[in-house]
């Protein structure tokens, strides 16, 4: 469903777009297509929805998302 990518990025997701293009060493326009990659196919409209629908669909753990 998701690629490798947009995994690492949905693991970031409670960070700006900058922050998750510094950690990856992307750009911020990568990781905004990439977000949008993520809402489509999880079909969702904002962050914490992802990462909860990521959850729930066993796509991610919860002890997995990065927040410091």
């Amino acid at each position: 469903m998701l690629t490798e990518r947009e995994k690492q990025v949905l693991k970031l997701l409670c960070r700006s777009n900058n922050e998750i293009a510094q950690r990856l060493n992307i750009t911020a326009r990568t990781v905004k297509a990439h977000v949008h990659n993520i809402f489509n196919k999880l079909n969702c409209t904002n962050r914490a929805e992802a990462i909860a629908k990521a959850i729930k669909k066993e796509i991610i753990r919860a002890d997995e998302i990065i927040t410091d």
